[in-house]
């Protein structure tokens, strides 16, 4: 499966499919896999009263594996496509297939063609008596078609155009009876249509008749001759025409030709094709057969002895026993952007074998059930004027899978509540061990931690804008890049954040810098504050350091050093980009920020009064508003700024207010409330979660440092100092609870719909774990303490982005608080679990005979933590796993579809249950092997967590953040702990072989 998601990653999900997802021997595994869960119900008597409760545990997933066997080989899935005023009463196919036809034998095989698996169709027929073989050879992904004489072949014009509104040359193959369409601009070939430009062809002699007066040029000489419309016009080859902005050439002209295939060089075509080859032993044929994913097939003939080979790639149309009206489209946008906040069908549903007729409206989240087909909005027309709706049919599948869930969430929970459970035991060894309590005398001082503002004397010349008007500024509302409506101060800190990847600059508050950067830009030019993190590129730019100035990036005759560099790299895709071009992306983008601010074109702070429109900046040109208004955002941004110049602070005051009045004017009904601008300026002023994080680590890691001293001093804590330690750490997860409540309220959504938002609460998670197991054992605190911490400072690199987004249309669900709460707030419990392993590994690197009885107390303490910390998260992984299945099934109809991030979740899941099950493997059990096994499992959840999200694609997208590389630290962390393991191993054999000597 791990294996699956780098294939997909590299060579695209039919690949991944066709190699692992849909063979044999992967459904084999499976198989194996249920007949070890069958025989382990009845060898450990798992039907027996006191384990009844594990027993419908794992039950409970020889039932989902039924429901998927079903989906498999019974259910189906397709797309319905309806414009408004139209109906459908058929699917098209979501799996591919490819057919092949002779003399009314029809053969046909579901396929799964991908680059690396090209034979995936074989097939024979008989001719008039002998046999011929009909075999896929080859797949082209994003293919486009090249025309090659034939004698056998069909007239070809190669057709090259530009029309304005297009970027760059548009190239067409037009066969007789085709065209091409274009706004002001058509062409047909050999057909009655009328159109701009008719081709028809005499032999070998192509001409054209045009509506329109056209010029033609000879491009190796540029003489021009013209031609009167209605003209009939003899083709030159690679002669240029056109009329207007319009021009156009004929590359070429094939009297009979056939089509080839051959890979873009443009990138995807969204065309693929597949090679096939025709053979009778003797002699042998190769065509290419051109398909859509998800599209039905065209019929390609080819002719033979007796008769045509019909063949086609491609979806296939299947009827359903109803049909759908689309009456209307909506789609609904974020205030004054174009981005979607939901959009739905109005449908009439109708069923002439019912006499039923009724009006259905199906949304996100919001499905229509009929008769055991399931419709999903999936997409729309760019148009918006027609909806794509994806249609599953599988009922029982489904049913069976959703009673497998209902049983597990029941066996977890009755599990833990057993007296009897391997759970409840743990608990009891807890309550038995002995814990000797360590003493030691500390005091702590600590000066306050927030980071301190950036200084030095290069920003000792920038003026220092008045407070108050700072204050006021940092109120207005503005709408930013994704159409949410923000205070100033947010859109502040983003800037400030984009540009320089810091949260302040020489000492001034982000809404401070952006006035300066406006009523100052010269000043502000000449202060290093763009940053360039690769070297290499700041090298090439002659910059010293990581912060590039204004300046440094033009040259003496004012040139962007970057814009060669910036048009390579975009021209490339992404994928191909190597870090210095994606680097030089970043720079670009930072640098157009930068003169955006400085001319004002970032503060979209005007409403029109039109829900639709985008918010206006200053200097717009407005029509159809009141003369005052419209001159007062040409024109008042620039009178504050003047103002602050001339230091009028009370002018400067007057404009920001008359600001806010306006947006009360234009904005009313559609601008958050008072109370939630405030709590967001507090949020954006106070920054909790960067705040708390170093108190998390630093009494973390005192707290642990303290107790590792007491093991072998066998000192007493005081009282005052133990609740000291707590006091602290508790007051910061309070402030951390608070933070992630006022992000909820300010969203609008749960917070953690995205990586900052998600890495933030498993850190939430990771403290209320350790704060629930270490009631009575402070280890077990100051390791959660120090996990939280280190996840929030993680949460702050720069390859993070904490800004406040819109949701996507598919997280607005309730599923998005329940799924993603449980299955992130496991990652807190198995990471706590994996940092208590570290802790084990290290007593075990420094258990000696002579202290081996305290500290191996202390290793069966956290060991017994450790597993019942895993085993919690254990549970919430699984429980939220199978929601988001349900979460997936409800929004688009495919409960389980192998998405990298899904799949990684699963194999967490098998991981970590082997990890539970290991004591009962004599060779595995051990105090040594469990704690390894903890940390080492914990790689699982970083791949499942940052590896999918960050390197690998998948329907988790909206998760994604941007990850250039692997930081250095990794590679070290890895490093140092694989010498604790092997130290820790080598110790422990060295003790274990001394106990037993001594038993000896």
């Amino acid at each position: 499966m791990a294996i699956a998601t780098f294939v997909e990653s590299s060579y695209g999900t039919p690949a991944a499919r066709s190699l692992i997802y849909r063979t044999w021997w992967f459904e084999l595994l499976w198989a194996l896999f249920a007949l070890n869960l069958l025989n382990n119900f009845f060898r450990f008597k798992l039907y027996s009263k006191e384990k009844l409760t594990m027993g419908i545990f794992h039950v409970s997933f020889l039932i989902m594996l039924l429901g998927a066997v079903i989906t498999r080989y019974i259910g189906y899935e397709g797309l319905m496509h309806i414009r408004e005023g139209k109906s459908a009463e058929s699917i098209i196919s979501t799996d591919d297939y490819f057919s092949a036809s002779f003399n009314g034998e029809v053969k046909e095989k579901r396929v799964i063609f991908s680059e690396i698996t090209p034979k995936q169709f074989s097939a024979k027929f008989n001719d008039n008596g002998a046999s011929f073989k009909v075999k896929a050879v080859g797949y082209i992904e994003n293919a486009v078609r090249q025309p090659i004489p034939s004698e056998n072949g069909e007239p070809v014009i190669d057709f090259v155009f530009s029309v304005p509104g297009v970027k760059g040359m548009q190239s067409y193959n037009i066969r007789r009876g085709d065209g091409v369409n274009f706004p002001g601009f058509s062409v047909t070939f050999g057909a009655g249509e009328k159109a701009t430009i008719r081709f028809f062809s005499e032999g070998s002699q192509l001409s054209m008749v045009s509506e329109v007066v056209l010029e033609e040029m000879a491009m190796a000489t540029q003489d021009k001759v013209k031609f009167n419309a209605g003209d009939t016009i003899p083709i030159k080859k690679m002669f240029l025409y056109g009329y207007g902005d319009i021009r156009f050439l004929v590359r070429n002209f094939y009297e009979n030709a056939t089509f080839t295939a051959v890979k873009s060089q443009q990138g995807e075509t969204g065309e693929n094709a597949i090679i096939v080859k025709i053979s009778d032993g003797v002699k042998e044929k190769t065509v290419p057969v051109f398909g859509h994913p998800s599209v039905v097939g065209d019929t390609l003939k080819v002719p033979l002895s007796e008769g045509n080979l019909k063949l086609a790639y491609g979806a296939k149309r299947i009827k359903v026993p109803l049909s759908l009206f689309l009456k209307d489209f909506q789609m609904e946008k974020y205030p004054g952007s174009n981005s979607p906040s939901s959009y739905a069908s109005e449908v009439v549903l109708n069923d002439e074998s019912e006499g039923l007729s009724k009006n259905i409206r199906i949304f996100m989240n919001n499905t229509l059930t009929y008769k055991g087909f399931k419709f999903f909005q999936s997409s729309y027309d760019q148009d918006e004027k027609g909806t794509v709706l994806s249609v599953n049919h599988d009922f029982w599948g489904t049913w069976i899978t959703y009673f497998g869930y209902l049983l597990l969430t029941l066996g977890i929970i009755l599990s833990l509540l057993n007296k009897k459970s391997y759970f409840h035991v743990l608990v009891k060894r807890l309550k038995t061990t002995q814990i000797a309590k360590v003493v030691v005398g500390l005091v702590l001082l600590m000066s306050a931690l927030s980071v301190s503002a950036q200084s030095g004397s290069a920003g000792t010349a920038i003026p220092t804008v008045n407070k108050a008007i700072v204050e006021e500024f940092s109120k207005v509302w503005v709408q930013g890049p994704d159409g949410r409506i923000e205070p100033m101060s947010t859109l502040a800190s983003e800037v400030v954040r984009k540009v320089s990847r810091k949260s302040k600059l020489y000492g001034k508050q982000p809404e401070e810098v952006m006035l300066s950067v406006m009523a100052w830009p010269e000043i502000w030019q000449e202060l290093p504050i763009i940053k360039v993190s690769n070297k290499q590129l700041a090298t090439d730019l002659g910059i010293a350091g990581k912060y590039a100035t204004i300046k440094q990036l033009f040259d003496e005759q004012g040139a962007y050093k970057l814009m060669d560099r910036v048009m390579a790299a975009h021209n490339k895709t992404p994928a191909f980009r190597n870090k210095i071009e994606k680097e030089v992306i970043y720079v670009d983008e930072r640098v157009n920020i930068f003169f955006m601010l400085m001319r004002g074109g970032l503060l979209a702070m005007f409403p029109t009064g039109n829900y639709e429109d985008p918010w206006l900046t200053p200097g717009s040109t407005t029509l159809g508003m009141p003369a005052g208004d419209s001159i007062f955002i040409k024109n008042g941004t620039q009178l504050m700024v003047e103002s602050i110049l001339g230091q009028k602070n009370v002018e400067a005051l007057q404009v920001v207010n008359a600001i806010g009045k306006y947006q009360q004017k234009f904005g009313e009904g559609i601008l958050p409330s008072e109370s939630k601008k405030g709590i967001e300026i507090l949020y954006n002023k106070v920054n909790i979660f960067k705040r708390i994080f170093p108190y998390y680590l630093l009494f973390g890691f005192l707290l642990l440092f303290v107790l590792f001293i007491n093991i072998f001093r066998q000192k007493l804590m005081p009282v005052w100092l133990k609740g000291g330690f707590l006091a602290v750490i508790i007051l910061a997860f309070i402030g951390h609870t608070i933070g992630l409540v006022a992000r909820w309220y300010i969203s609008g959504h749960a917070p953690w719909s995205n990586g900052f938002e998600s890495v933030v609460y498993v850190s939430w998670a990771a403290m209320l774990a350790g704060l629930i197991f270490g009631r009575k054992y402070f280890m077990v605190i100051g390791t959660a303490a120090v996990l939280s911490g280190i996840g929030l400072f993680v949460a702050h690199l720069s390859w993070m982005n904490p800004e406040v987004t819109n949701l996507v249309p598919v997280l607005k669900s309730y599923w998005l608080t329940i799924h993603v709460a449980i299955i992130t707030a496991s990652y807190g419990f198995i990471g706590l679990s994996a940092f208590l392993g570290i802790l084990v590994l290290i007593l075990i690197s420094l258990r000696t005979k002579a202290n081996s009885d305290k500290v191996g107390r202390f290793i069966t303490q956290l060991t017994t933590i450790n597993e019942m910390s895993a085993m919690v998260g254990l549970y919430f992984l699984t429980i939220g796993t199978f929601l988001g299945a349900i979460w997936a099934n409800e929004s688009w109809g495919r409960y389980w579809g192998w998405d990298p991030k899904e799949t990684w979740a699963l194999i967490t899941i098998v991981l970590y249950s082997f990890i539970a099950h290991m004591r009962l493997i004599p060779s595995l059990k051990g105090v040594y092997n469990y704690n390894l096994a903890s940390v080492i499992g914990f790689a699982s959840v970083l791949m499942t967590y940052f590896g999918v999200n960050y390197y690998l694609s998948g329907l988790h997208s909206y998760g994604k953040g941007v990850a250039d590389g692997i930081h250095w630290a990794v590679p070290v962390s890895f490093g140092v702990l694989a010498v604790l393991i092997i130290v820790a191993w080598i110790r422990d054999s060295n003790f274990q072989k001394t106990v037993e000597e001594a038993g000896g």
